[in-house]
């Protein structure tokens, strides 16, 4: 290869997620420092034709109750802001700092309007890369974009920490993931579950990295931070919850008590829910995500049941109580993330499944000198694999340090 690697990302920056969002924009700007021609690829022409393959999906489980259950919330949420006109306004507002994010920090490939077209625009580049997040998720892979099928040789497949979200697939669903892995090149992803899915659908080992927002430093992070967003002066608690389990905001109204502080909430995300109407002193609705960067990093304390809200706060060195968004049952359960995340930094005791677990953590601190060890280190491998993949450096470290699936 001659010349800098031309890379295509094909990542969900589209989501009004701060999770979501801010991993797509690592993935992108991770693959730029490492000296790439990077575009991420611009879906918003193939909306329809993606849309029709995840209804698809829908009407094939139709009778899988669990499944609408959990999409219930988002669409009531949806609901809400067309008959709430003050709702629908503060969710108008988050949703333009999102786009005003996306439009400044990203650069994007220009607009394809289907497959075909999107095939025969990806043979100028050397590699594409799927993101992060859960775009392996049986509905998204009906989806037929993060599967990468448009992909046609010599461009080469990579898949960069993406996730399954579920710990387990039907004969059926492992059926279909086997197909259209069959043709990547290389092959990562952010759970081990992941990996386990992997070598059930394929037989082939799978790299576990971390998450591409694990890859860029404080340093960096701090440079995208919004420092200048309003806050309360003195210290706060940082609220991101994405379920709607009341006894999480109880834990940190109880925190707040005791330690004096207010609470700063980000609110009604993934779904409405009524008590956050009122257990917070300040709802930023506002704020994108740089600002939701610089408000988490800003806090004395941090609660969440978000696995990004977990590993800023780890890259940030923020005393912080992660909560279960789901239980651990049936498929749409996305705990196996934080599993790992948690296993791989050494602070599953920061995992508060009961409230005696949440009074426990609350009488004793991090090692953040150790966290950032392992942090450091889970950075090196990953990014070894990522090197690797797509041909830049020399870094013979990829096999050694990266997880691998049979290690």
């Amino acid at each position: 290869m001659t010349g800098s690697p031309k890379v295509a990302v094909a990542s969900c920056y589209d989501k009004k997620n701060y999770g979501s969002v801010l991993q797509a924009y690592a993935t992108h700007h991770v693959i730029d420092r490492l000296g790439c021609e990077v575009l991420t690829l611009d879906k918003s022409g193939l909306s329809g034709a993606i849309a029709q393959g995840r209804r698809s999906y829908y009407r094939e489980h139709a009778a899988d109750l669990s499944l609408y259950k959990a999409k219930l919330g988002f669409a009531l949420h949806r609901i809400r802001q067309k008959a709430n006109r003050d709702f629908g306004a503060k969710m108008k507002e988050r949703g333009a700092a999102f786009d005003r994010f996306v439009a400044d920090r990203f650069a994007f490939s220009r607009k394809v309007n289907s497959f075909e077209d999107l095939t025969d625009y990806c043979r100028q580049f050397d590699d594409v890369v799927v993101g992060s997040d859960q775009l392996w998720l049986p509905v998204n892979i009906s989806g037929n974009y993060f599967t990468l099928s448009f992909v046609e040789p010599p461009t080469k497949k990579i898949s960069y920490a993406t996730s399954f979200g579920v710990s387990s697939l039907s004969e059926k669903e492992l059926e279909r993931v086997g197909g259209f892995l069959s043709s990547f090149d290389s092959l990562s992803v952010r759970e081990t579950t992941g990996a386990q899915l992997v070598k059930e659908a394929t037989g082939r080992s799978s790299a576990v990295v971390c998450d591409p927002t694990m890859l860029m430093t404080r340093d960096e992070w701090n440079k995208v931070a919004d420092r200048d967003y309003p806050r309360p002066e003195g210290g706060y608690i940082f609220c991101y919850f994405l379920g709607k389990n009341l006894w999480n905001r109880e834990c940190a109204e109880k925190l707040a008590l005791s330690c004096g502080c207010p609470i700063v909430a980000m609110a009604h995300l993934d779904e409405y829910v009524k008590y956050d109407d009122r257990y917070a002193d300040v709802y930023p609705y506002d704020a994108g995500p740089d600002a939701w960067i610089g408000l988490l990093a800003g806090a004395k304390y941090v609660c969440t049941d978000s696995f990004h809200g977990t590993v800023f706060a780890s890259l940030f060195n923020r005393p912080f109580f992660t909560f279960r968004r789901h239980e651990n049952v049936g498929q749409q359960s996305t705990n196996s993330r934080l599993d790992t995340l948690l296993h791989e930094l050494g602070l599953m005791d920061r995992l508060c499944e009961t409230r005696e677990a949440f009074e426990a953590a609350c009488d004793h601190g991090i090692d953040f000198v150790e966290v950032n060890r392992r942090i450091d280190a889970y950075r090196r491998g990953s990014e070894s694999y990522l090197r690797k993949a797509l041909g830049v450096g020399n870094d013979s470290a990829a096999n050694d340090e990266s997880r691998d699936a049979e290690s």
